[in-house]
């Protein structure tokens, strides 16, 4: 936002050099709805003339004084004038809002609205982040979706720790995450590892945007999403640019990444991006327990000793754009690595001091895209294979204290499990999409996309072998997915009403092997099952957004749940159901030039969620559909911009997750958890930020920005709530966690260096079973980015 400096501080600087009489005119290109216009023609008069950048800002310095008259035109906008009387050494700013106006040439319709704009007023419900407006900070992107309403990213401890993703009250498996619209299992090792390791692939200056899908997805992610999902977008820049960032923070973390792009006028063009991290993870943890050297259990405060995390990812692609026969087509490669060390289990009751994971990535693909490859249709493709390499070694049977000592030996198996591991996988992913859209007419259009996906692996542990008799991991398995969907979207009323209505097929083949009286057997399974969705948009007003959606839908088993993990004391169950929801959501957005505020309602009937049935080893654990689910709540989100330099945001979410499964299908001998809210979940959580923007603070260009956040969650209970005491039960405490941060960037956006507080107070943070997370750390980061003109 473009900032008037209080005239104390303009006359300090500009005394700096040498009381210049010369002026200056700033601004921002806004539509209507207040979404910033990239690349607007700004003119004043006929000597000088611009474009408005990525923010919509545009800037004239070293003006004469004197009276001009201010233009700015954009396809799918009336031009806007506007007179400015420019004083003697002004610096005076500007907000100037375009107003649509649509034309329609036939088939062609043009549209000046930016990609943002169009997918927020989409007739899906969605909810976006600009990852490029935040390059400068020490962000990752666990941290960027807990600012989104609904959403609740919990993790369990400091970078490349496990981490859970929930969109209003589902979560885990049932949301899906995808990378430019391919599912994000068939790039990077989430089935073996989780979503942690592969989020910590993904580093904030590499995206775009992330959006994220609330009730019913949309058929052009062709994944089977229970509960919504994430389309993680990369930068796709077509510009010629260099960039580097080095960032340092506290637990010895480093972040490093280099990307650069360069376009030949032949259409040619060629990117490159890297990324690396470590992180020793070493932070404080409060209240943990170990025996003293007079045999009697002490609570102490210790540092994770064992926690060590790194990961690298090289990306390359070679593209060819704007031909008469595609619009772009392009290579790409893609290596990715991790060492992950295991601190503790899930409840942070038993230290590691030697287990961990292992894994690397190699991936290639091919995609083409060309819109209008026949008269009204568009086309995209996309053909890529992926390999995957994890590794789990366990293969001490020390035990640890929460020191780092050694107290003594187990008489056999490791830390983890029964056998010891040395465990080494190779797996391959296969993947195809084909996406097709053809316009009926200028308001009515029908969407076909179908993603299909084999994969294969096998794998060796001798040590494992040893403790069984026979190396299990060397027996195949396979999984052939095909999600096909098809949907229709219609324009009534002048554009006032959309309607999309969409049918979806899900297929599902596997084959891997079950372990009964110590035999291996072959199991197969084969699934079929259909999904539906309507979703209703309706522009009450120019300032009134109202959405409507139902969504019956469906989430396959997973790789684990159906074939197993050996590893994990884990056997294969073939005759595991799909889960099911019916999935409504009901919302609106009102939105004026200042502020805007949005209310969203939702409601969730899920069935045959599928849940671990666990039992001590030797014996295996297995995966059962087990729990019925009811889910209604309500999220809101509210944004205030009172001056050009200062904007403030909040958003608040209430989520009732009730139990309804009944005792002959869950597995329990009574109804008596009938009804009750289900445990080591969060039921009330927010989120708010100030952010303020000055230019021309100390020279010409030049900005610095600064920010105050806050995540807030209501106290819950990490077991059922309706057993024992009140005073004895246990549960995850109210918490507010907040961050300050500056960054600082000079002239032409070159050079920015940021400082940043994260948990400024050093409160205890915690997410699951009181997993407690890093306290107070301190951000430095450097940014140099270099743009061809």
């Amino acid at each position: 936002m473009k900032a008037r400096i209080p005239t104390i501080f303009l006359l300090i600087i500009t005394s700096h050099w040498g009381y210049s009489q010369s002026s200056s005119l700033a601004g921002q290109v806004l539509d209507e709805t207040g979404e910033v216009v990239p690349g607007a023609f700004v003119q004043l008069q006929s000597d000088e003339a611009t474009t408005s950048d990525n923010d919509g800002f545009f800037e004239f310095t070293n003006i004469q004084p004197g009276e001009y008259l201010l233009q700015v035109s954009f396809l799918g906008y009336k031009a806007y004038v506007q007179a400015v009387n420019l004083k003697p050494g002004e610096s005076m700013s500007t907000r100037v809002v375009l107003h649509e106006a649509p034309t329609e040439l036939r088939t062609v319709t043009v549209s000046g609205k930016s990609i943002n704009a169009e997918l927020k007023e989409s007739v899906a419900s969605i909810s976006l982040i600009d990852a490029k407006a935040l390059h400068s900070r020490s962000v990752n992107a666990p941290d960027l979706l807990n600012s989104v309403p609904g959403v609740r990213v919990r993790q369990s401890g400091g970078m490349g720790n496990d981490t859970e993703v929930s969109i209003q009250g589902l979560t885990g498996n049932q949301v899906k995450m995808f990378v430019d619209g391919i599912p994000m299992d068939l790039l990077f090792p989430v089935d073996e590892l989780g979503f942690g390791p592969s989020l910590a692939m993904l580093p904030v200056n590499h995206l775009e945007r992330m959006e994220v899908y609330k009730g019913a997805v949309p058929v052009s992610l062709g994944s089977d999403a229970l509960g919504g999902a994430i389309n993680i977008v990369t930068r796709k820049e077509f510009q010629d640019f260099i960039e580097v960032t080095a960032a340092h923070s506290s637990f010895n973390t480093w972040q490093t990444t280099l990307s650069a792009a360069k376009r030949w006028d032949s259409g040619v063009r060629l990117a490159v991006s890297t990324y690396f991290a470590s992180s020793e993870n070493d932070y404080r943890l409060d209240e943990v327990k170990i025996i003293n050297d007079f045999g009697n259990p002490e609570i102490i405060s210790a540092t994770k000793f064992h926690d060590r995390f790194r990961n690298h990812l090289i990306k390359g692609e070679l593209g060819l754009l704007n031909k008469k026969w595609a619009d772009e087509v392009k290579v790409s490669f893609v290596a990715a690595g991790l060492y992950d060390e295991i601190q503790h289990n899930f409840e942070m009751r038993q230290p590691y001091g030697k287990a961990l994971n292992l894994a690397s990535s190699y991936s290639s693909a091919i995609q083409y895209e060309k819109a209008e490859l026949i008269d009204r249709l568009d086309v995209s493709i996309y053909l890529g294979l992926n390999k995957i390499r994890t590794a789990f070694i366990d293969t001490t049977s020390n035990i640890y204290d929460w020191q780092g000592k050694v107290i003594g030996t187990k008489s056999y198996g490791g830390e983890i499990t029964t056998s010891q591991n040395d465990l080494q996988y190779n797996g391959e992913n296969i993947a195809s999409r084909v996406n097709l859209t053809y316009k009926l007419s200028p308001t009515s259009k029908v969407v076909f996309n179908a993603m299909a996906s084999r994969f294969n692996r096998k794998g060796t542990d001798p040590i494992a072998a040893t403790f069984y008799g026979e190396d299990y991991f060397k027996l195949p398995v396979r999984i052939e997915k095909l999600v096909s969907g098809l949907s229709l979207e219609q324009k009534f009323f002048k554009g006032q009403l959309t309607s999309a209505s969409a049918v979806k097929a899900y297929h599902y083949r596997s084959e891997g092997f079950a372990i009964e009286n110590d035999e291996p057997s072959v199991i197969a399974q084969e699934r079929f099952q259909p999904g539906i969705s309507q979703l209703v948009k309706w522009n009450a007003s120019r300032y009134l957004l109202t959405k409507a959606s139902y969504e019956y839908a469906t989430r396959m088993p997973g790789r684990v749940e159906s074939l197993g993990d050996f590893s994990s004391a884990i056997n294969a169950n073939p005759a595991l159901k799909p889960e099911t929801s019916h999935n409504v959501n009901v919302g609106g957005r009102y939105k004026r030039n200042l502020w805007s505020v949005e209310l969203n309602g939702f409601y969730r009937k899920v069935r045959d969620i599928i849940i671990l049935q666990a039992v001590p080893p030797p014996v295996l654990s297995k995966y059962e559909n087990l729990l019925r689910v009811k889910i209604a709540g309500v999220e809101s989100q509210l944004s205030f911009t009172p001056f050009e330099w200062l904007s403030v945001s909040t958003s608040m979410t209430y989520q009732d997750i009730r139990n309804q499964s009944e005792k002959a299908s869950a597995g329990v001998s009574s109804d008596r958890y009938l009804g009750a809210r289900l445990p080591n979940r969060p039921y009330l959580f927010g989120h708010g930020e100030v952010q303020s923007r000055f230019d021309d603070l100390f020279r010409s260009h030049d900005k610095l920005q600064a920010w105050w956040s806050v995540n807030y969650v209501e106290e819950f209970f990490r077991y059922w709530e309706i057993d024992g005491r009140k005073e004895d039960k246990l549960t995850v405490p109210s918490q507010w966690v907040q961050h300050i941060g500056l960054a600082y960037t000079g002239a032409a956006d070159q050079l920015t260096l940021s400082l940043e507080v994260q948990n400024l107070f050093d409160v205890l943070a915690y997410d699951n079973f009181r997993v407690q997370k890093p306290g107070r750390s301190f951000h430095v980061k450097v940014k140099y980015h270099i743009t061809k003109p």
